[in-house]
């Protein structure tokens, strides 16, 4: 029921390759628990700061202010409106009293909140499938730097989405259902075996919601913001297996920078009813390296695109 489920909750694609998280001795993130779904902002981890020396304070900050000279990290007031668009919803323009409204109104009552969802959804999809992208951050189609890349962005609108307080509660919870649902997508394309689907699943939401919990410590301290955000995408999206100033992780930090700028100056409506894109960002001259999609991943695609012809 599960599996036949799936493609109906969320219309959610993207890419991947790797059997499902391999798990590593020691995880350079967190854990949390998947129920835990209003503390991911403000829980801490290990207390990072605390372990530092004075010089490696002194390092962090040196290394935040070269990364905050590039004047891509931060995106400006003017600028920002340059990335509102408008969804035209035609239950919207009908008439308050017109029976396709009326009936939609009292068969669908959480319609608004799934079509921004859905929206919020596609913007994470768009992020995933953009291959020069990718390429420009050295993202490759396996499973672990897949998710790792989708949950970085449902990070940055979660963290819009907690300083809206109150109003935004559902809409939070249901950003990280979509995720999950897109998840056990990717899991049932992959033909993860029946009898460890769920502890595979539970074992990716620890790492996700590990990472989600170390970006929000790196935004504790302001004077090391940048740094700290380098060493978390180091530690999580590539596992350590590049060097600390490499030029892929450096473009990843200041992205993340921009994207995460640009949350925070959108309008509220503008943001709660998911009409923006994210910010434009320059790739390099070098032209990347064509990504080579697996065969689930082609399978997955396929899927989606009858599922949203059908709907």
């Amino acid at each position: 029921k599960r599996r036949r489920n799936l493609l109906v909750d969320n219309a959610g694609a993207t890419c991947s390759a790797s059997p499902v998280f391999v798990r590593r001795q020691q995880s350079p993130v967190g854990t949390c628990h998947p129920s835990d779904s209003r503390r991911w902002a403000s829980t801490t981890g290990t207390d990072f700061e605390k372990q530092l020396m004075p010089e490696d304070i002194l390092h962090l900050r040196a290394t935040s202010m070269a990364i905050m000279q590039d004047p891509i990290c931060e995106v400006r007031p003017e600028e920002a409106q340059q990335y509102v668009v408008q969804h035209p919803d035609p239950m919207a323009e009908l008439p308050v009293w017109h029976l396709r409204k009326l009936a939609a109104n009292v068969t669908q009552p959480f319609r608004n909140r799934k079509l921004v969802i859905a929206r919020y959804n596609d913007l994470i999809i768009e992020r995933l499938d953009n291959e020069p992208l990718l390429g420009t951050f050295g993202i490759d189609t396996g499973f672990n730097m897949q998710t790792y890349f989708m949950i970085l962005h449902a990070w940055l609108l979660h963290q819009r989405l907690v300083l809206e307080g109150t109003k935004a509660k559902k809409l939070d919870e249901d950003l990280f259902e979509a995720c999950w649902t897109l998840i056990r997508n990717w899991m049932v394309f992959k033909k993860i075996p029946e009898y460890r689907f769920d502890a595979e699943l539970q074992n990716v939401q620890e790492y996700m919601l590990g990472c989600c919990v170390h970006m929000d410590k790196a935004l504790e301290q302001p004077d090391i913001l940048p740094a700290r955000v380098q060493q978390v995408l180091w530690a999580n999206i590539y596992s350590g297996s590049v060097k600390k100033d490499a030029a892929a992780l450096t473009r990843l930090t200041k992205y993340m920078l921009r994207q995460l700028g640009l949350m925070l100056q959108l309008e509220a409506d503008c943001f709660l009813n998911g009409n923006f894109v994210w910010a434009d960002f320059p790739l390099p001259d070098e032209k990347p390296k064509p990504l080579q999609l697996p065969i689930w991943r082609s399978e997955f695609n396929r899927a989606l695109k009858e599922t949203k012809e059908v709907q």
